[in-house]
Parts: structure tokens; sequence; C-alpha cells
């Protein structure tokens, strides 16, 4: 590991790094639309926060970007981004001794006061070892010292939030300071406030963790509670239009999220069991949201966010009042998660626009069978019905996403994957050729659902 650089490290010389022979620098040069510039010395608190994959995923997390808008509000405050660098630039980095780097100030993420990763899946966490070492910061939090955190040779606060950290956070607990449980718009604010108060009065590394550990949400695991509860948080749609990347990313649109949280229970899901409880947005700031975001980004497809979209009770008119306000622009919407029994001519209608978009919908299970065992609550009549309303509204192309591996699962379970598909095609005959797009997953068991336990062999997984 390199050795960690101190905090008053100027910007490194970033031209010199990416001007030849690497791989869409544009990933890393920080001017994205919507970017304000900061001042880095008036700032008392200096964050980076940053997500451990390449820039086309990450710029793309909606969490991400509506975290970074919050903290860049807050006075005092200062926030930029970082990213998993691919391999040649990672490459780069290590042959010329270059430290990685926030991609708005090129400043090392060794200058900042404080990182923080968002852990949506498991084996994201390699990549924050990658990034941490990168940055020349010492990988564990005993080797980091106990220094206040405005000195020179102190390195950041590193924690951690998202659905995986929250979920089970003691595998990374020698990794990170702390780790940020729930919600985050409400709960980095805080941790703000906190530091800001403790780097003005000089508080070293573990008397800042002892302040932190206050605060409901904060998991300090050096200094342990007895129970720390996860922190819950009204969505905020108008912080979601903040920056529109320089190269295509997974999700090349503006997202405003509609709802939070979901209450049908499916015995496999986690997000439906940690986001609880469901919040809807205000019909009106969504639209707003929407509006305004569309103006200020440029964009020409939105997607409207939940765990369950039809399950947004106020779907229908916010999608007819946007179609009326929209209708003068070349705009699509995507729904990217919607349950089948709910899809009917009211949502169908509201979607597309002058381009009308792919439909996804989530049977899970090939037999109805096993879909009361892991309790999705969908019949075969939900199915023909959905798909035959799709169809009646102009879709000839539909995707349809199963999972393999569940738990009570039959080599007929899995026959009916494919018995589902012929049945479909054969009640659609009469209004047309219909085109399926499956993909077909193995089970994975997360904590706190009712599936936890849960395994299958690899072996299994390849013969099924």
């Amino acid at each position: 590991m390199a050795a960690l650089l101190p905090a008053n490290v100027p910007s490194i010389p970033f031209a010199s790094l990416v001007n030849t022979g690497i791989s869409k620098p544009g990933r890393y040069l920080g001017n994205e639309r919507g970017v304000i510039p900061r001042d880095w010395d008036q700032a008392a608190v200096r964050w980076a926060l940053t997500y451990p994959e390449v820039y086309e995923v990450g710029a793309s997390n909606l969490g991400h970007i509506i975290l970074y808008s919050i903290l860049n509000a807050q006075p005092r405050q200062l926030c930029d981004r970082a990213y998993l660098p691919a391999p040649d630039l990672a490459a780069r980095l290590r042959a010329v001794g270059a430290p990685l780097f926030a991609v708005e100030s090129k400043r090392p993420l060794a200058s900042f006061h404080i990182l923080g990763f968002s852990l949506s899946y498991e084996l994201g966490a390699t990549n924050v070892l990658e990034m941490l070492d990168l940055a020349g910061i010492p990988l564990r939090t005993i080797q980091r010292g106990d220094l206040p955190l405005d000195h020179p040779e102190a390195p950041p606060l590193i924690f951690a939030g998202g659905q995986t950290a929250t979920s089970n956070p003691e595998p990374y607990a020698p990794f990170f300071d702390f780790i940020a449980l729930g919600d985050g718009e409400e709960l980095l604010a805080e941790i703000g406030l906190v530091l800001e108060e403790a780097i003005g009065v000089g508080l070293t590394r573990r008397a800042v963790l002892e302040d932190l550990a206050e605060i409901p949400g904060v998991y300090v695991p050096c200094i342990g509670k007895r129970r720390v509860f996860r922190r819950t948080a009204t969505p905020m749609p108008h912080y979601a239009m903040a920056l529109v990347p320089n190269v295509e990313t997974v999700h090349d649109r503006l997202t405003v999220e509609i709802r939070r949280g979901c209450t049908r229970g499916c015995r496999f899901c986690q997000p439906g069991m940690l986001t609880r409880p469901a919040r809807d947005v205000d019909p009106k700031e969504v639209v707003e949201a929407v509006e305004t975001g569309m103006i200020k980004t440029g964009y020409s497809d939105f997607s409207l966010l939940s765990l369950s979209c039809s399950d947004y009770l106020a779907l229908p008119a916010v999608g007819v009042e946007l179609r009326n306000r929209l209708q003068e622009h070349n705009v699509s919407l995507a729904l990217p998660s919607q349950r089948i029994d709910r899809f009917d001519s009211n949502i169908a209608h509201i979607l597309g626009g002058t381009k009308q978009g792919s439909l996804t919908f989530a049977p899970e299970a090939g037999t109805q069978r096993l879909r009361d065992i892991i309790n999705k609550g969908l019949t075969d009549k939900d199915l023909i019905d959905g798909v035959r309303t799709a169809m009646q509204h102009g879709w000839r192309k539909l995707k349809l996403y199963f999972m393999i591996g569940l738990p009570g699962e039959t080599d007929s379970d899995v026959h009916g994957i494919a018995d589902t598909v012929e049945m479909l095609r054969a009640e659609m005959s009469d209004i047309g050729r219909l085109e399926l797009n499956l993909t077909i997953s193995n089970f994975t068991p997360k904590p706190h659902t009712p599936f936890q336990w849960h395994s299958v062999s690899s072996l299994e997984f390849q013969r099924r």
C-alpha cells in the first residue's frame, strides 16, 4: 500500500494521468452539467461520497446523487465524488505513484475529512478495499491512529451506508469507522453538524466517534451500543436532478422516486423487509420534480422509481398530468418495477409517449404453487390479464424475470417457467405474436428475510 498522503496535498496532475491510453476519460472529468464549483478552503467539513463501482454505474445511482445534493446544500459543507477507477486508470495510478482522487476537485481522497461508501450489494465490499488501497488509506480502522481529523497526517473517517451495510454490518466492521443504518437524507446532515463542531475544537478520532455513536442510526463498531436503530426518512424528489453524466450510464435518464418501502412481504425480498414503512411522495412534488428536472437536465426520458411503482396509488393521475405538461416535448416515461396484477389500462396509457419503451414483469416462479410459497401473490390469470393489457396497448415484446433455486422448488417448477411462457403465447395468439425476453437468475438468500438460511449448491444450480 502507498504511504498515507498528508491532507494538504493539492490537486493531482489529472491531464497527465488520462491524456493517453485511458479509456473513457470522461468518467473522471467531474465537470458534469449541474456541478457547482465550491470553495475548498471555506468548507468546515469536506466529504467525498464514493460509489465502489465504475462511473457508469455509480453516477446513475439515485441514492448517491440525492445524498450528494443534500450535503452540498448544507452551509459550510463540501461534498465531492469518487468512483472505482477502471483497471487501466488503476494501473496508471499505481505505476506513477498517484493517489485515487475525487472527480470534481481532483484532490486525493486522503485529503477529505470523511469518505462515505455506498454498499448496494455484498461483492462491492472488495471494491471498497481496492479504492482505499489506491487512495493510500489504511484498510483497517485500527491502523488509522487517533489524530484530530484536521491534522495534516490524519486519514479521513471511513463509513458505509446502503442496503448491504444496513442488513448485516458486522462482516465489514473491521474496515469502517462507523456505519450509517437506513435512510441517509437526514442522518448525514446530522453527522455533518457533529463533525463541524468536532473539527472546530480539535477532537481526536476516537472522541469524534464517541460523539457520532450518540446519533440514532450510527453504529460505531469499536465502541458498540446495545441497540442501534435504523433511520427512515421521507423521500425528497427535488434533490434527484443534480447532475447530467458526461458518458452514457446504465440508467441514462432523469429518475424521480415516488415511493419508498413495500409491505407486500415477498419472502425472498430484502428491500421489502428493510425499507418499511411504505412512504408515498406527494403527487404535486413528483410532478414538479419531473417537470423541473427535465428542463434542468435536458433528458428526453424519465423514470419513476419505487420497489413497486404500480403500488403508488396516485400513479395514473401523476402520469396523466405529466403527459399533459410535457406533451410538446419528445419525452417518454419508464417504470422500472411493476406488479403485473396492477398493470391496467390506466397505467398502460401513461407509459411511453412518442417513444414506447420496454415492459418488464417479474412472475419470479414458474408455477402457482411456488409463487404461493414465496408469497408473490400472483395467479396465472393475473399474468394473462396483464400481458393482454400490454398487447392491447401496442406492446409486442415483454421481459419476464424468474428465479431458480427458491425454497420448495422441484423440477416441475423449473419446467413451469417454460410452461408459463408457452401458456402466455398461446393465450395471446388472437392478438398477435408475443415475443418474450427471459431473465432467469439464481436465488440468493438475504439477511432479515424468511428465506435467509436457505441454500442451493452450485452444481444443483447448474443442473436446474
